[in-house]
């Protein structure tokens, strides 16, 4: 099953946020058992991927991008069901859209708490044999106790014992002991129900693919644990662009790649193992970041102030070279001095009314300055990525795909074309760089995975009918290959996953809300079904919940010949 040859075939697949699939033996919203109805339904349908959001551990927090684990699973993922537990959701449908994890997440607890007091004998003999095989664990479970006991309070304002990773070690597996393997026990569980979810996926001949966010929180256990592993007072963002006249500023430490590479890169090898427990596939998450990433101060609200990682920068000697002081052009705000003697130019600088104001022959000698090393740096970052996704496929046979969304210079398009890395293509956005055009199905690229619309963005229908240009659109998708225009908001959606299924996409992987053909609220007011928007306060999203039962939605014979129909005519499998 694990073979890359059976893998890389024409395929669909389908998306989910877990906690949004709820199944009639799920507590409150969905969970680890929700996959098995999930993955009869895709083999009925035809699909051979589900993809899954990450699934890691978001202490108080929701994003599951900015966990307080890169290895630990999320105990609101546990299916109490699969344990034999007999508690049932306080109501028996789906009266609104949202969850709330926490809650959710310490009734579950409270509930395996009982559990495992009742059993402790067996269960701590469980969680220790766990240990014995995975270490992290005990970091985490560390960390864990500490961040519950401090009430999510950042590590760093933690008492100054519990500074040490080593006495705090200490102070938990012997003082909180039966506390630490009960959390233990946590991670046992999930791991044993998500193994067996990949073994049931196999069996039908599904391919699972996860999710490896690039970055994790500040005040996480990795952090905590390896804080040489991370430049502190640097966070990652993207720079401005037209969608953010600021920029992006996700406030993660930024990964410092030389301490990674003394210690044989022995974190990512350790993360790679733990998620090829659970996945076939896996997505990496900013790809762009492996080769250099948006660095930002620390102290910065803002991206706009940040610049490229890692750079050589321009020296002093350079800018006295043409008899400019870079102390005065500093006081200008038109460039920093972020390493001794070595300056980066701030993102369109010769947009500043400091730098406009300056004489033209200034001008002329300054601009070229900010261009000097740009193909050296180019072909550093590059050799840099290219690096570590070699030894990223060494530590694993998963097949990695490469979220490459955004603004991707060509050097980095060129080496993951060069390496054959799965890419992502989003309809939308997959246009001709010449005419602005929508491209059509043939000329999308082989080595990537088409999609209608991602976690990050508006539902399918809500593009459709609040973005852009409807009559192009029309034009585009109906018009060109002859179809009636459609007349209502199903055959809307329908053509649209009949186009993207067509695709040259190797992959063709749809979110589970862009196939609920039939389901009026989901098709018609599609804004109310969104996971995720960017920018905006971390508990106003990831609290989606799906508005039926995963087993009443995979009843429907219509719906199910209607997907069935298009991806068999894709030739996909």
């Amino acid at each position: 099953m694990g073979s890359l040859i059976r893998v890389k075939q024409r395929r669909a697949g389908v998306l989910v946020s877990l906690p949004s699939i709820v199944s009639e033996h799920s507590f409150e919203c969905g969970d680890i058992y929700s996959l098995y109805p999930l993955c009869d339904w895709a083999k009925d349908v035809g699909f051979s991927i589900i993809q899954l959001l990450p699934l890691n551990d978001t202490g108080f927090g929701y994003s599951p991008y900015s966990a307080i684990s890169a290895f630990a699973i999320d105990p609101l993922y546990i299916s109490l069901y699969k344990m034999g537990q007999t508690t049932r959701s306080r109501k028996k449908e789906i009266k609104t859209l949202h969850n709330h994890p926490n809650r959710i997440r310490n009734e579950k607890i409270k509930i395996i708490r009982a559990h495992y007091e009742s059993h402790q004998k067996e269960a701590q003999k469980e969680a220790l044999q766990f240990l014995e095989t995975q270490t992290w664990c005990y970091s985490y479970v560390t960390f864990r106790v500490l961040y519950e006991t401090f009430e999510g309070k950042n590590w760093w304002e933690w008492p100054s014992e519990f500074q040490n990773l080593s006495s705090a070690k200490d102070y938990i597996f012997n003082e909180k002991r039966e506390e630490a393997l009960f959390w233990v026990y946590l991670q046992k569980i999930a791991y044993d129900q998500l193994c067996g979810v990949k073994l049931y996926c196999e069996d039908v001949g599904i391919f699972l693919k996860g999710d490896m966010p690039i970055l994790t929180s500040r005040n996480s256990c990795d952090v905590w644990e390896h804080p040489d592993y991370f430049i502190m007072d640097l966070q990652a963002g993207a720079p401005p662009d037209q969608f953010s006249a600021t920029g992006q500023n996700w406030g993660f430490p930024v990964l410092n790649w030389d301490a990674l590479e003394k210690n044989h890169y022995r974190w990512w090898k350790d993360r790679l193992t733990y998620l090829e427990h659970f996945f076939h596939l896996y997505r990496i998450d900013h790809v762009i970041g492996m080769y250099r990433i948006w660095a930002i101060p620390k102290e910065d609200k803002t991206a706009q102030k940040g610049w490229f990682h890692p750079q050589f920068g321009i020296e002093t000697s350079e800018f006295l070279n043409v008899g400019i002081n870079p102390k005065s052009m500093e006081e200008k705000g038109l460039i920093h001095e972020f390493k001794p003697n070595h300056y980066i130019f701030y993102w369109d600088f010769w947009k500043e009314e400091s730098y406009q104001s300056l004489p033209e022959e200034t001008k002329a000698k300054l601009f070229p300055l900010s261009q000097l090393h740009i193909t050296a740096e180019e072909k550093h970052w590059r050799e840099a990525g290219e690096k570590i996704l070699e030894i990223f496929d060494s530590f694993s046979s998963m097949v990695p795909c490469a979220e490459d969304l955004g603004s991707v210079p060509s050097f980095i398009r060129d080496s993951l074309f060069e390496r054959q890395m799965i890419g992502i293509d989003v309809v939308r956005w997959t246009k001709s760089f010449t005419t602005g055009e929508f491209i059509e199905e043939d000329n999308y690229r082989d080595n990537a995975i088409s999609v209608l619309s991602t976690h990050d963005t508006s539902l399918v229908m809500d593009w459709w009918k609040h973005e852009g240009d409807l009559e192009s659109k029309l034009q585009f998708f109906f018009d060109r290959v002859g179809k009636p225009r459609p007349e209502t908001e199903d055959q809307i959606l329908e053509g649209l996953l009949e186009f993207v299924f067509q695709t040259k996409s190797i992959f063709s992987i749809q979110l589970f809300q862009d196939l609920a053909l039939g389901i009026s609220d989901v098709v018609e007011n599609p804004e109310k079904h969104r996971i995720n928007l960017p920018g905006t306060p971390d508990h106003s999203n990831w609290t989606y919940r799906f508005p039926i039962l995963i087993e009443e939605f995979a009843n429907n014979f219509q719906r199910n010949f209607t997907i069935r129909k298009l991806v068999h005519s894709s030739g996909r499998i």
